[in-house]
């Protein structure tokens, strides 16, 4: 039986966190190496005087800490962290001086510290923390997993990316999206029926809520079954499916792979219902930009020297 993980739908309940101050830098475009864990996508950051490795999240809110390296930090709130698997570990929040990811700075910055621990095992690659979307609210980060680079880029005042610092322009997808409790819920149809999708840089497959798609199973070729594994390294059976026609903004993908699962606790600690969660499977498709102040998705095709 094959094992996957899943390392975001990290939500936390009993938590007050932000707002922050505004965060910072001398850049109209940062260009930040990427790194690769798996199919995870790894970037270096700063925590005060710890330096190391942080998983990019958008299935987190906020900044969140491995308690491995920060177990000892100053608690402002205890609080609980639950994962897709539905079980739950303790965490609290407290607060870090400075943040820095190369030229962009934070400083006072609200955090959660939890266990991480079940995101580096295996993967020999010491993990700091997450970086969920609150860190780039007034940004558009555009990820190039093609040449592992990511992009931070500062907007206009209407919120688009100044025609000086445009990389990419030949776009295939894009798709408005809802922002609510700072998590990203993009629209979509599987075979004519409409579903909203987490969209989850650090899922390292797509998922769909088994009890919310029975109808859909008859469409769908099941190819094998899988352990996830999630917070606290708990994990639970799940089914491992192939299916054609998902439609997300103005693209049709095809040949898309999914693990069928109970979604039913991260709805709850989401605060809204969801159908499923799209991750590595849908975004390792073309360099992908997410505006969080225009609340736009776009996917862009990789061409050499482009």
């Amino acid at each position: 039986m094959a094992q996957e993980a899943i390392v975001g739908n990290i939500t936390f309940k009993n938590a007050t966190v932000g707002p922050d101050p505004a965060p910072y830098g001398d850049f109209k475009t940062l260009v930040v190496p990427i790194k690769r864990a798996g199919n995870l996508i790894v970037i270096e950051a700063k925590v005060d005087s710890i330096e190391g490795n942080f998983v990019l999240d958008t299935g987190a809110p906020y900044l969140v800490l491995n308690e491995t390296y920060f177990r000892d930090s100053p608690k402002n709130e205890d609080s609980e962290a639950t994962g897709v698997t539905g079980l739950s570990t303790e965490s609290f929040t407290t607060t870090v001086h400075n943040f820095t990811i190369l030229d962009l700075q934070y400083s006072r910055l609200t955090a959660q510290v939890t266990d991480l621990s079940f995101i580096e095992n295996g993967r020999n690659m010491k993990i700091l923390g997450l970086l969920g979307t609150r860190l780039f609210s007034k940004f558009a980060i555009t990820v190039d997993l093609f040449r592992n680079v990511l992009y931070i880029q500062k907007l206009d005042k209407n919120g688009n990316i100044p025609e000086t610092e445009i990389i990419y322009r030949d776009r295939f997808m894009v798709s408005s999206f809802h922002y609510l409790n700072d998590i990203i819920f993009l629209n979509g149809t599987i075979n004519n029926s409409s579903l909203w999708f987490v969209f989850d840089t650090a899922a390292e497959t797509n998922l769909l809520d088994y009890n919310r798609s029975k109808k859909l199973m008859e469409t769908m070729q099941v190819i094998g079954r899988s352990k996830l594994t999630g917070v606290g390294g708990s994990n639970m059976e799940v089914v491992y499916a192939t299916f054609d026609k998902l439609i997300v903004g103005d693209r049709m993908y095809m040949k898309n792979r999914i693990l069928l699962t109970n979604l039913d606790k991260m709805a709850e600690t989401y605060g809204h219902p969801i159908d499923g969660i799209l991750g590595y499977d849908f975004f390792v498709r073309g360099i992908f930009t997410i505006n969080f102040v225009k609340k736009e998705f776009e996917m862009y095709i990789y061409k050499t020297g482009n």
